[in-house]
């Protein structure tokens, strides 16, 4: 997992090129529900891919010092439909109830944000053994333990809709959102997720997820302090470097946190050779990161002596020649808290960088999770980091 404060995050108001984006995205998502399925096996499993598993290489029109965009088709023309198989097959099986078919779209180790905590699991013989609650299939489940359900006899769930939010060519972040009923065809619980589907050394499958169960009289409640406090907490962080002070931002939460990584962050800083590297597929066997934060850790990390790049984070823009630095805002036009409960939230947003003149020269997607553990918010697991847009590759 790349840590919030070791992202150096970037965005910036979406150009003409990107305002239909998400149309476009939940286009392309249909047209993998109706086409991608066929790849799948009788048994509900990926065809596996024929030949060797290749790299992607750069296409045509990425600049030295560029970061891959989504003017490349490349970003999304394979990794949409692929997420989208997958993230249906996945349900599909949780209809059914089948456990071992659910198993079948996971990369293990795999990990699942369950409540504030996330529950990593190593194999799928430990999934099968102790399923987290949100995939658990036992009608008695252990109460207060990291493998609690929701399930009751006879209920059964239906599907509501699915959103792709993010992608590149190696992944696909998306929401997802069904609803379960009991018996006698009442609703009962709505299941509101996050999933992130990877390809890892030519499989795609899950990797991480998150998921927020709501009792169906609590559906319409809306939680401004979840929302208020989840958009802070990104904007401090990119108000730090604004003002060059670590101490302001205080945006990283306690305790374990799971992430799904690929090295963009450090692209953006690097800007050299390598801006593919993110994007490689042979031999990687896991894109799944699992730390600890501890007290120590962030209040080290917040100290104004700590070593900081504010200075090369602001000589990166004329070095890519888009003009000096200016501004950076930690919050996006279309930065949206896409769920949220009394304790978390699933939140699309980033970081905008412009130019003194207020052009924009690079802006960023993150999506995240944030957390409220012993009266603290905090931003939890990573589940993607891409850059929709990147001026250095108009300045070939």
């Amino acid at each position: 997992m790349a840590d919030i404060s070791e992202e150096r995050k970037a965005t910036a108001r979406e150009n003409d090129a990107n305002t239909d984006r998400r149309d476009f995205i939940r286009g392309a998502a249909a047209a993998g529900l109706l086409g991608a399925l066929s790849s799948t096996s009788a048994l509900g499993q990926p065809v596996p891919q024929q030949g060797a598993v290749e790299d992607p290489l750069a296409p045509k029109g990425l600049a030295p010092l560029g970061m891959l965009d989504y003017r490349f088709p490349m970003s999304y023309e394979t990794s949409v439909p692929a997420g989208v198989r997958i993230l249906t097959q996945y349900f599909a099986a949780l209809s059914r109830r089948d456990l071992k078919g659910m198993a079948e779209t996971l990369h293990f180790p795999f990990a699942s944000y369950e409540g504030t905590d996330p529950v990593v699991v190593q194999t799928a013989e430990e999934l099968m053994a102790h399923a987290p609650a949100s995939m658990n299939m036992t009608e008695n489940p252990e109460r207060y333990t990291d493998h609690d359900g929701y399930l009751e006899p006879g209920s059964y769930d239906a599907f509501d809709s699915l959103e792709v939010i993010t992608a590149d060519p190696i992944s696909a972040a998306m929401s997802m959102v069904y609803y379960r009923y009991a018996k006698g065809g009442k609703k009962i619980l709505r299941c509101q997720g996050l999933y992130t589907v990877t390809n890892n050394d030519g499989k795609w499958g899950i990797q991480l997820m998150s998921t927020i169960f709501t009792p169906a009289d609590m559906m319409n409640v809306v939680y401004e302090d979840t929302i208020t406090a989840a958009k802070r907490l990104r904007i401090d962080h990119d108000l730090s470097f604004q003002v060059s002070d670590k101490s302001v931002d205080h945006s990283q939460q306690l305790g374990q946190i799971a992430s799904v990584t690929n090295g963009t962050v450090q692209v953006f800083y690097q800007r050299e050779k390598g801006n593919m590297d993110p994007y490689r597929i042979r031999g990687v066997k896991s894109r799944l990161q699992v730390s600890e934060n501890t007290p120590e850790k962030l209040a080290q990390a917040s100290q104004p002596t700590t070593p900081a790049d504010y200075a090369y984070y602001r000589v990166l823009f004329p070095n890519i020649k888009v003009g000096n630095w200016g501004f950076v805002y930690g919050v996006l036009p279309e930065t949206r808290v896409i769920h949220a409960t009394v304790d978390k939230a699933h939140m699309l947003s980033g970081a905008i960088r412009f130019t003194a003149s207020g052009n924009e020269g690079n802006f960023n997607r993150h999506l995240s999770v944030v957390t409220y553990k012993k009266g603290r918010w905090g931003m939890a697991g990573s589940f993607a980091y891409i850059a929709p847009h990147d001026r250095a590759n108009d300045m070939l």
